[in-house]
């Protein structure tokens, strides 16, 4: 039978309660063969806490399992097994707090990495002892640099692992809990190096009478093989002998395209084994330059069933560009016998358009400027991402001595400005008075170009509420349409010029002319329009999420001031509750989509936008109403448990199915293909605490334990299956989660989401993701975090983007935009919109979110143009910031931007809509990952919530 058969067999399988439960083995219990009894031989804790990351606990005589927060590492010595098949596993733990904290379910997996036992106590640091962040401490790495033991097991690192229910402590203490046997059969095949145990249910809650309490991460103690008397130990069952390794293994090819230099994909297929077990895994040996050398075991890949494709990914060894390098492949049973040797010669990736690189970083950047001395003007002229300090009068970050007067942008002697830009562009600069202004009037102008659309906003200064400025900074805007203003002294206002499609290009020339009574300054205005036009479809994405304040069923104010800075705002419809604000009504079980298609509809075709810089561009995504509690009640179908497919009846899955069908349906009678729609859950259990009325049973958002990611991959499989059947490659509807904690949720939900927005984004979090695409096919990802303080420089927003977009990141989410009425008195961060009595108003941060958006265009219009991967283009540019002694201010990003100008402008390329291929969110090719309970977990009753009750008040 095909995979894929396999796996559509297991999503209609209907076990226990609940719907689509994953796999569970069908072997009896106990297992057939013989019991034989092995010790644990070594055994360590591993905590990922503050400094604890770097500790030892190998010499302790007890350990804890506690949620994602510490860890068992253990071993036996298994030569006793080789050659036999192994059918079953039980792990026994005594435990020391039988009564406050037992073992509940528990998962053990597979290490993809040496480790060293240790000795001290405490999580104290020991060189060369295993603790979270390496394997020998100071001594080596897990996995790459940066990596932790998350990345060599629970499905990191191409790890197995099961979980399983723990039996409940007898009177002395101990527990089993069943392990894989194919985990089991890793370590003794050598494709281990032991067993991670882990607490899967994590933090634990409790409703009783209307009162909800919350445990987090309860201390589960355990005896670790210190212990003279309660040493834990494994009952490993066999059946039979193998001794007959597997065929030898079929290689298919590999590739280098669109890969790292050094870096290469190397595919085979797993081979039949004839001796009673099954081809497990792989040894890999390469050679280079005459030396033989072993390839890592966190790179190579597990077996999958006979006949089906393995992937695996070259990096990490340093391998030179283009370098021609062999590889020996030789298939493992599970018995732990090796297969003849399959030998390929490939070619790593080369080094790609070194001479656009070359010419790219040519010119060193300068931080020089114009000799001007400050004089008495009244007037400077900055940076859009500047910041001007109201007492001192300077910049609040560094620079260079007469920056005001003399700059990219400005030539104070000449009083003239010059900007760049696009066809299709908005640009902006700042206008700083140097003493008091009473009356002022502004305008731009470009008498030739009328065509060219300006406007004057006046800085509105707010207080950090921190206190540590020492006075107002700027942040709202204030459009001014020609009426006189006041300007404190040092106080600014912003010019912006917005580029219509179809402006010729070359050099333009305006005035910008400032009145304040009698006075009258003016300066010249030079606007150097590129020969390229920036797409009206984002090809990245600043999403402004909101949870408030903007209804689009009573306006669209926020949507087109987000649309009009080339960001779009996101509003999710519903509250702790799951009830949403703004949904199609059901009535008698049926959609009635007349107010929302009245409503919503605009948004999604585009005429909402239809006089706009972007006309008739509908919102690039888009939240969809759905979660726990709509349109299904689940406090009509939940029965307790902390295990989604155990929680629910069937009815509940089909009742969401065939809404989610129903969604589809509608939107494909709608034409609606360019917005995102995403099924987003938010909620969490933890609510609960604030309002009885809160319908999550687990931690959607930020997921934190094993159970909570569980959860997120039930839901998803459900939608999933709902929309597989009635496909349209043209309709863009993902399933989305937020994650924060992605080191943890292991491959659990590979092939599940459609797009993660990924919290506190480092180079561990997108190692995993960028090895998640590669391996199990294309997810999309954005990173969410925070707009800088209002007290930081603007600079700071626009880098997010970009170091975003350089680790391949489709957007960047500030998880709050809507400001309040006290937000125009106190500094708020999140204060990206502005409320205000004609409507909402825009921020000086919204303007860098904009600059950071449109200087993207630029990247991605040069990559497509030259061939240039966005890893290529940030070696260029981490170039040219090391050129600049590590500067990066206003004036070193845009020399960078007019660098990549100048290549595009010089190809002229035509109009599009999009340089981005944005394709289906849904990708054929990404699969979720078979996980299976271990038997006899399905026998043994899950742990369950203390609550009689579910439903709220």
């Amino acid at each position: 039978m095909s995979f894929k058969k396999q796996v559509l067999m297991v999503g209609l399988l209907f076990l226990f309660s609940g719907i689509f439960n994953e796999s569970r083995c069908d072997a009896n219990w106990p297992p057939e063969g013989t019991g034989t009894r092995f010790e644990v031989t070594r055994d360590t804790g591993i905590s990922s806490v503050g400094r604890e990351k770097n500790g030892n606990c190998g010499g302790s005589w007890k350990v804890k399992l506690k949620g994602q927060q510490e860890f068992v590492l253990f071993d036996i010595d298994p030569k006793d097994l080789r050659g036999k098949i192994i059918t079953g596993a039980v792990l026994y733990f005594n435990t020391s707090a039988s009564k406050s904290a037992p073992i509940l379910r528990t998962g053990v997996s597979s290490v993809a990495g040496r480790w060293e036992e240790g000795f001290l106590f405490r999580y104290l640091p020991l060189p060369g002892a295993s603790c979270f962040n390496q394997a020998g401490y100071k001594v080596q790495d897990w996995a790459y640099p940066g990596s932790s033991l998350m990345d060599v097991v629970f499905g990191h690192g191409h790890t197995l692992w099961g979980f399983a229910n723990a039996s409940r402590p007898d009177s002395n203490g101990w527990q089993e809990i069943a392990v894989s046997p194919d985990v089991v059969a890793a370590r003794v095949a050598g494709l281990s190096y032991g067993f991670c145990a882990a607490d899967e249910v994590g933090s634990e809650w409790q409703w009783k009478n209307q009162q909800f309490s919350y445990s987090l991460f309860p201390n589960r103690y355990v005896y670790s093989s210190e212990h003279f008397n309660k040493k834990p130990w494994m009952k490993i069952w066999t059946n039979g002998e193998d001794h007959i390794p597997p065929d030898r293994v079929s290689i298919l090819g590999y590739s280098n395209e669109g890969l790292p230099p050094g870096e290469a994909l190397v595919e085979w297929v797993t081979p039949t084994d004839k001796g009673g077990g099954k081809t497990l895994g792989f040894n890999v040996m390469y050679k280079i330059g005459g030396a033989v050398k072993e390839m890592p075991r966190y790179l190579i890949p597990m077996a999958g069933l006979v006949g089906e494709t393995v992937l695996m990914h070259i990096q990490d060894l340093n391998l030179p560009p283009g370098k021609q390098i062999e590889l020996v492949i030789r298939g493992v049973d599970s018995a732990g016998n090796e297969g003849d040797a399959s030998i390929v010669t490939i070619k790593t990736a080369f080094l790609k358009n070194n001479s656009i690189m070359e010419e790219l970083q040519c010119g060193s950047i300068s931080n020089k400027r114009i000799n001007s001395d400050q004089g008495n003007e009244t007037y400077a002229i900055v940076d859009l991402l500047d910041k001007i300090n109201l007492v001192t009068g300077e910049p609040i970050t560094p620079r260079p001595k007469g920056y005001q007067w003399a700059n990219h942008l400005f030539n104070r002697t000449k009083k003239k400005i010059k900007l760049q830009s696009a066809r299709n562009e908005t640009v902006c600069f700042q206008v700083n008075a140097k003493k008091q202004i009473d009356r002022t009037k502004a305008e731009l102008i470009f008498p030739a170009f009328p065509g060219l659309k300006t406007k004057v906003l006046k800085a509105v200064y707010v207080y950090p509420k921190n206190g540590k400025a020492p006075c107002p900074l700027p942040d709202p805007l204030v459009p001014l349409k020609g009426q006189e203003f006041n300007l404190q002294k040092n106080g600014s206002f912003v010019c912006e010029l917005f580029v219509p499609h179809d402006t010729p290009t070359g050099i333009k020339y305006g005035k910008l002319s400032i009145w304040n009574g009698e006075e009258t300054m003016v300066f010249d205005v030079e606007l150097e329009v590129y020969n390229f036009t920036l797409p009206d479809k984002l090809s990245f994405v600043p999403e402004m999420n909101a949870y408030g304040t903007a209804d689009p069923y009573k306006s669209y104010d926020y949507y087109k001031l987000a649309h009009e800075h080339r960001t779009c705002l996101n509003r999710l419809p519903y509250i702790w509750t799951g009830k949403p604000a703004f949904a199609p009504d059901v009535k008698d079980g049926v959609f009635d989509w007349e107010k929302w298609d009245q409503r919503i509809g605009p948004l999604l075709d585009g005429s909402a936008f239809k006089d706009m810089k972007r006309a008739n561009e509908p919102v690039d995504v888009f939240y969809l109403p759905f979660n726990e509690n709509w349109p299904v009640s689940v406090f009509q179908h939940f029965k307790p448990s902390y295990w989604a497919d155990e929680a629910f009846n069937i009815e509940y899955g089909k009742k969401m199915k065939n809404d989610f069908q129903a969604f589809a349906d509608h939107f494909r009678e709608q034409r609606w293909f360019d917005t995102i729609f995403q099924f987003y859950l938010n909620n969490k259990i933890t609510y609960r605490g604030k309002n009885d009325s809160s319908s999550a049973p687990w931690h959607f958002d930020e997921p934190v334990n094993t159970q909570d990611f569980w959860a997120l991959r039930w839901y998803g499989k459900l939608w999933k299956d709902a929309l597989s059947k009635k496909r349209d490659p043209r309709l863009k509807m993902c399933f989305r989660a937020d994650i924060s904690y992605s080191e943890f949720g292991r491959n659990i939900l590979w092939g599940i989401t459609d797009m993660e927005y990924i919290g506190g984004n480092n180079q561990q979090k997108t190692r995993m993701i960028h090895d998640r695409q590669v391996l199990n096919g294309p997810v999309r990802f954005a990173e969410y975090g925070s707009a800088n303080r209002i007290e930081h420089a603007n600079a700071m927003t626009l880098l997010w983007c970009l170091s975003a977009w350089f680790k391949g990141a489709d957007g960047v989410l500030p998880w709050q935009t809507m400001g309040t009425k006290e937000s125009w008195k106190k500094a708020d961060q999140n204060a990206i919109f502005y409320p205000g009595p004609e409507g909402p108003m825009p921020s000086l941060r919204l303007k860098a979110f904009m600059a950071g958006q449109q200087l993207i265009e630029y990247c991605t219009i040069f990559c497509d143009l030259f061939g240039v991967s966005r890893q290529e283009l940030k070696q260029i540019y981490d170039k040219m910031v090391k050129d600049n002694h590590g500067i990066v201010d206003p004036a070193f990003v845009s020399r960078f931007r007019s660098k990549l100008a100048g290549k595009i402008s010089d190809l002229a390329p035509a109009y599009r809509r999009s340089w981005y291929d944005w394709g289906n969110i849904r990708s054929k090719k990404g699969r979720p990952i078979t996980l299976k309970y271990v038997t006899p977990s399905p026998e043994i009753k899950s742990n369950t919530p203390e609550c009689n009750d579910f439903s709220p008040l």
